[in-house]
């Protein structure tokens, strides 16, 4: 907790506020409210993006995309006359989270040192970027020079990114109270749908999105790896698209409707079309378990074999039935879907029902997560 405590200070709000999470294929808002009693969901509205407002992971039509989530604010009864505050997110190979390990200094002289550190990691010029570090924790370890080092959170993420994401909330009538990186918002998420022996395992918190994926690996509620891949959910849509002659939003249907990942020891008789999507899309699900292998491989060797104890998948493409089941055989880890809802009051909330607000659980912990800022 210490850990999301400090990475909130970097942009602290001043007040409550709504998450919205701005997907390449969704759009999600959520609110909350707090009591003695806990947390309440108040508010869950979605919507689809707009087509050709994201182009891997960029925004390109901030003014359509704007326009879309101040219709979404006003449907969930949030009147744009007075503006209310938004939290969102950026994500991506630009966004830039990785643990260094730098000689010992101060808070002070380490947002000034961090900058010349982050050089070697970033894959472009840190004067166009916002970067800051965070003490992780101080060890005994001593460099080649002889002096003592300590562990730190390089974080990074590039001006125009997040200049564009603020633009867009601005175009909605809303006014952008931060800007969130979806890693922590997914910590956040996380910490409030969990228990604390859960939390502190090794957990790996997958986002299965639709243009790309992130790998995120904790260690007791410390973000230890970050990755984004390309392989996602239009990876699954594009490969049934071109072996079945389909558009791609007929392909995004029949996936939604029919597909389903066959697993050992399941002989449960399915449709022709369900089995042929399956052989279609093993391609792809053997790439996502190549991509996540790699990430786990990586982990291990940088921190003396320690291993992944859970796998939580989370995002729209979590939703493919029985992919946690055919990802924990294939990792030989535990593997859930995650649900953001856990724990929390769903007694009145705007916007969906219950067996929606069920079904929206797996795709809902980025935007869960911005609204617990608040």
């Amino acid at each position: 907790m210490e850990f999301l405590k400090k990475i909130q200070s970097l942009f602290k709000p001043k007040e409550e506020v709504i998450g919205v999470d701005i997907g390449s294929n969704t759009i999600k808002l959520a609110s909350i409210s707090r009591s003695a009693n806990g947390c309440s969901l108040t508010r869950l509205y979605s919507c689809p993006t707009p087509s050709m407002t994201i182009k891997d992971g960029a925004i390109i039509d901030a003014h359509a995309l704007g326009e879309t989530i101040g219709d979404l604010l006003r449907e969930s009864g949030f009147s744009t006359s007075a503006p209310p505050r938004v939290i969102s997110a950026v994500a991506g190979q630009s966004v830039v989270i990785r643990p260094i390990t730098i000689a010992q200094m101060t808070e002070r002289e380490l947002q000034t040192a961090i900058k010349f550190e982050a050089e070697q990691y970033l894959p472009y010029s840190v004067t166009e970027a916002m970067v800051s570090g965070m003490m992780l924790n101080k060890n005994d370890a001593k460099n080649k020079d002889g002096n003592k080092q300590m562990d730190v959170l390089l974080v990074a993420a590039p001006n125009e990114m997040v200049k564009n994401t603020r633009e867009v909330i601005q175009q909605a009538g809303a006014t952008p109270d931060a800007v969130d990186l979806e890693p922590f918002a997914l910590l956040r998420a996380l910490e409030n749908s969990y228990d604390a022996q859960t939390l502190n395992r090794t957990i790996a918190l997958i986002n299965l999105g639709a243009a790309s994926s992130s790998i995120n690996i904790f260690k007791a509620q410390e973000l230890r790896h970050n990755r984004t891949i390309g392989v996602a959910g239009n990876s699954f849509t594009k490969a049934i698209g071109q072996s079945l002659n389909l558009s791609f939003e007929e392909a995004e249907k029949i996936k939604k409707e029919k597909g389903q990942i066959r697993v050992e020891n399941d002989a449960t008789p399915v449709a022709p079309t369900t089995m042929r999507i399956f052989n279609v899309v093993i391609p792809v699900l053997t790439e996502l378990v190549t991509e996540i292998q790699r990430s786990f491989d990586y982990y291990r060797s940088r921190y003396q074999n320690e291993s992944v104890d859970l796998v939580i998948l989370t995002g729209g493409t979590s939703r493919f039935k029985n992919i946690d089941i055919y990802m924990s055989n294939e990792l030989g880890v535990e593997c859930q879907i995650a649900n953001p809802f856990r724990g929390m009051s769903l007694k009145d909330v705007k916007g969906n029902s219950a067996q929606s607000i069920e079904d929206m659980a797996p795709m809902a912990m980025v935007v869960m997560g911005l609204a617990l800022r608040s």
